[in-house]
């Protein structure tokens, strides 16, 4: 016996968005069959969107000490990729141009979604060991990889407190600072493309500044990598080969007394903080850490009174 089915009996998305989507992989040895899952690129008529490992960490598991390397060409090659397609659009995946060998994609695919984000974590959740869904996709901000965006944008107010506390006593600085600082503008993230944020940009010191939280430091952690490779990109166009200006990323990081932070903290906060050294070093920047807004502020006012 036929039975007919009708398909408007079947529940259907409201607002269902239609996009194409595809895997990123990261091959770390050449012909080897061995590769990782590290992105999803979600793309349609109206945009894209680039869902990214964000625990890379895990790497450590399989190359010890030099999971660093295969790290940082992990984050080079989504960097890259995001501009890419801002640029090219579908092109990056079909024509792809990777910024470091080792990447490759999979087959493009039609899939269907309440947004291009989720699209991309619910694939990456699937697919992907070097990623965790986050917990509540309408308080998170993806591009800061797991910080609470509701109220503070990027999720860091630090650039706009240090921004305050200059301005306040030199008169004159305000102008180093981004617009963003200094007309308060907190959502300093939007979309999904990236483009390069400096904090501050004096005649003497350029400076990004961002906070290593104890209670969420796998996000601020990606943030200040994010900021490091702004950095790194302002820095290296600075005409000539001598650099007149010091590049440094200022970080504001719990005390060592701090009574709300516990030993294990403290040990996860040290073991960051040295692997952001790490990277610093390799990218000849100069990473800082210092307790207060005071401090922070007081260093800026010096290095450009030096």
């Amino acid at each position: 016996m036929d039975i007919a089915i009708d398909t408007d009996l079947f529940p259907k998305l409201r607002d269902a968005v239609r996009a194409h989507w595809a895997p990123v992989f990261f091959e770390p040895i050449s012909g080897s069959y061995e590769r990782f899952v590290v992105g999803v690129a979600v793309f349609n008529s109206d945009g894209f969107h680039l869902e990214w490992a964000n625990q890379l960490a895990r790497l450590k598991c399989f190359y010890g000490e030099d999971a660093v390397g295969a790290v940082q060409a992990i984050e080079i090659a989504g960097e890259y990729l995001r501009d890419d397609l801002a640029q090219r659009g579908p092109e990056a995946i079909s024509k792809p141009d990777p910024a470091v060998s080792g990447i490759a994609f999979g087959i493009v695919s039609e899939v269907e979604g309440v947004s291009l984000a989720a699209i991309g974590s619910s694939w990456m959740t699937a697919l992907s060991s070097l990623y965790i869904e986050p917990l509540n996709e309408n308080a998170v901000s993806k591009v800061a990889a797991g910080l609470s965006a509701a109220g503070q944008g990027a999720g860091d107010r630090l650039p706009f407190l240090v921004c305050d506390y200059v301005k306040d006593r030199r008169e004159g600085f305000a102008g180093f600072f981004s617009a963003d600082l200094r007309e308060g503008r907190q959502k300093r993230m939007k979309g999904t493309s990236h483009k390069v944020i400096i904090d501050f940009s004096g005649s003497k010191l350029v400076a990004n500044f961002g906070t290593l939280k104890a209670g969420s430091l796998t996000g601020s952690v990606n943030l200040i990598k994010r900021r490091l490779w702004d950095l790194k990109v302002e820095r290296d166009r600075e005409p000539g080969s001598n650099f007149t200006r010091q590049h440094e990323m200022i970080l504001q990081r719990p005390s060592e007394d701090d009574p709300q932070v516990t030993d294990k903290q403290q040990a996860n906060l040290e073991e960051a903080f040295k692997e952001l050294e790490h990277q610093a070093d390799q990218e000849e920047l100069r990473l800082r850490a210092l307790g207060t807004v005071q401090q922070i502020g007081e260093h800026i006012l010096k290095a450009e009174a030096a």
